[in-house]
């Protein structure tokens, strides 16, 4: 079309009366959205609509959505949880992201007040927080057992063998009205607050509704953590539904965070690292993005009891991590590893992503198949003089 013709057809619609919707029945004007179809207009300045996106953690957790903390027992989401909490307390950074300053709120079924209690001092006395910290974190972390207290404590309940609301997101809501800074309400576990299976999708859509409902009216973010089986990082498996232990939670969460252990020599292929932490090795993926919001790298980190902190160093690329798989190949071939069976074993890892690069070096001239037999099947690897310049100029 012609920008004429275009103009033409923009001054017609405008000057278009609007048009008659046909009476609704019964039933439909008694629905909300029914009504918000029927009614609608185009967003006012179209061209130039747009807002920055709110966060509470920098990239992980936007303020007024629902999520998820998946992880195994043991790996130490409650202790994440809580560091997290004198984060957005104090106004640190965690895991060097900005943090949104406020109240924290942790609703726990899963353990006594006395072992919460205890454990946020330990947390707080591993940051090594001063005084005034000290002293935010006592007004600004509020963290409840929910254990031998009565009253409804989860989102459905079964009736005649159906999941049905509770209602417990209107209980949430007065519980803390008055909290005109919350940031961030997590609840500790689904399990606890679900009232049903996680693997059942309606007690699911339930319990998310629910939490959905109360950051909704508080503005603040709600995090679900979630026990799921044993789970160890394993580079390429990064979907939004890995280790989630339920399709469900996944498919209706805005976020779902995945703790999971790792080892040192992963760490060691993906982070250059500058620091010489200790303890066990941990990673932290978003494994899914939102409308507005790509999904962040991970998150390497390291935690020595009760002290969880990021590993030092600059995480490295995609192509980064080939490279530095592809000289892990190089070596072990270099030193005296010519079978593929023997050069996946020295490498380790993942056996199909090592062999992929093997028949990718093969390919750039950087590997020789130098079998006497010539033999395609069982090939014995040499090391060729580009390949090894690609080795000598990084080692």
């Amino acid at each position: 079309m012609t920008v004429a013709a275009i103009q033409s057809a923009v001054k017609l619609a405008l000057e278009a009366p609007p048009l008659e919707a046909p009476p609704m029945d019964e039933a439909s004007s008694t629905c909300e959205w029914v009504n918000a179809v029927r009614s609608w207009c185009p967003p006012h300045e179209l061209a130039t609509c747009d807002r920055p996106v709110d966060f509470v953690v920098a990239g992980l957790i936007q303020a007024g959505k629902v999520g998820a903390l998946v992880a195994a027992g043991g790996t130490g989401k409650t202790t994440l949880l809580l560091t997290l909490g004198v984060c957005i307390a104090t106004g640190r950074r965690f895991m060097d992201c900005e943090v949104t300053q406020g109240t924290f709120v942790l609703l726990s079924n899963d353990d006594p007040q006395g072992d919460l209690d205890v454990a946020l001092a330990r947390v707080v006395g591993a940051m090594k927080l001063s005084v005034g910290d000290i002293e935010l974190v006592k007004c600004k972390v509020r963290v409840h057992s929910l254990q031998g207290l009565k009253g409804e404590k989860t989102f459905s309940a079964s009736v005649g063998g159906t999941a049905v609301a509770t209602g417990l997101e209107e209980l949430i809501v007065e519980a803390v009205r008055g909290i005109h800074d919350m940031r961030l309400l997590a609840l500790d576990t689904l399990r606890q607050f679900s009232g049903g299976s996680s693997n059942d999708e309606q007690v699911v859509k339930l319990t998310i509704g629910g939490a959905t409902e109360v950051a909704s009216r508080t503005g603040a973010a709600v995090v679900i953590a979630h026990h799921t089986g044993k789970m160890n990082f394993r580079d390429g498996i990064t979907d939004m539904y890995c280790g989630s232990g339920s399709a469900a939670i996944a498919d209706n969460s805005r976020f779902v965070l995945l703790l999971q252990s790792t080892s040192w020599k992963d760490i060691e292929s993906k982070v250059q690292r500058t620091g010489r932490e200790t303890g066990d090795p941990l990673v932290l993926q978003s494994t899914r993005g939102s409308l507005l919001v790509k999904a962040p790298p991970p998150i390497f980190m390291h935690r020595v009891g009760f002290s969880v902190a990021r590993i030092a160093g600059t995480t490295l690329s995609h192509a980064q991590r080939l490279d530095e798989r592809d000289r892990a190949i190089l070596r072990a071939v270099r030193g005296g590893h010519q079978s593929k069976n023997s050069i996946t074993t020295a490498v380790g890892g993942k056996k199909t992503s090592a062999l992929d690069r093997i028949n990718d070096l093969e390919a750039r001239g950087h590997l020789l198949n130098g079998s006497p037999s010539g033999s395609v099947a069982r090939p014995q690897y040499v090391l060729t003089a580009s390949g090894a310049k690609f080795l000598d100029d990084r080692d």
